[in-house]
């Protein structure tokens, strides 16, 4: 067999490392212990109508294939485990996708429970102009700022105190167990002087 055939057979799948990317291009340099490939496209999910990105990571171990032994006809699949780039869970049960920032977005099909952490100064924006409906009890552990109107077709039930800065009206019943104040008039403990019996009336005429 000549040298030839056996270099495009050596060739034509080989594993490496990411040497180095070229975001703008989506192209990367890979290293097979000192011999570095010419850029290289990467293997993506999508890359149609639909598509996805997820760049490799300079270190990150691959594997070129090589269509005829060709190494500049490559392509590089990335997703290897190392010893430097371990495994990030252990459990069957768990599709998890941790990010480099310490980002985890997990589900466990066993507990059937999803979840996503994000690092201490993380934020998250959903932009939904069709409008968003979540179904099911909603616990909200923080402060919530509406930049809109709010409306209730169930019991509303405050556990602490409430500020209106607005008017306020009510349509239906007002009762409460406790005493109500306008200024410094007491409605419980108001006492009106000069009242007296009969049909006479305490406070401002009537029109």
């Amino acid at each position: 067999m000549n040298i030839d055939i056996l270099r495009r057979l050596e060739n034509l799948i080989r594993p490496g490392v990411i040497f180095e990317i070229d975001h703008d291009k989506a192209l990367c340099i890979v290293d097979f212990q000192g011999i570095k490939t010419c850029p290289l496209p990467w293997l993506t999910l999508r890359a149609g109508t639909d598509s996805t990105w997820d760049a490799p990571t300079k270190g990150e171990q691959c594997i070129v294939f090589a269509a005829s032994g060709e190494l500049t006809n490559g392509f590089v699949l990335v997703g290897l485990y190392s010893n430097d780039s371990p495994a990030p869970s252990n459990n069957p049960n768990i599709k998890m996708r941790k990010f480099s920032d310490g980002a985890v977005i997990q589900y466990d099909a066993e507990n059937h429970h999803l979840q996503a952490i994000l690092p201490v100064d993380g934020t998250a924006t959903i932009t939904a102009p069709g409008g968003i409906t979540l179904n099911g009890d909603t616990t909200i552990n923080g402060n919530v700022l509406t930049n809109g109107s709010v409306a209730m077709t169930g019991n509303n039930t405050v556990g602490g105190s409430q500020l209106v800065q607005g008017s306020s009206h009510s349509s239906g019943h007002f009762s409460t167990e406790a005493d109500v104040t306008a200024g410094d008039i007491s409605l419980k403990h108001h006492l009106t002087a000069n009242v007296k019996s009969g049909s006479d009336i305490s406070g401002e005429p009537v029109p």
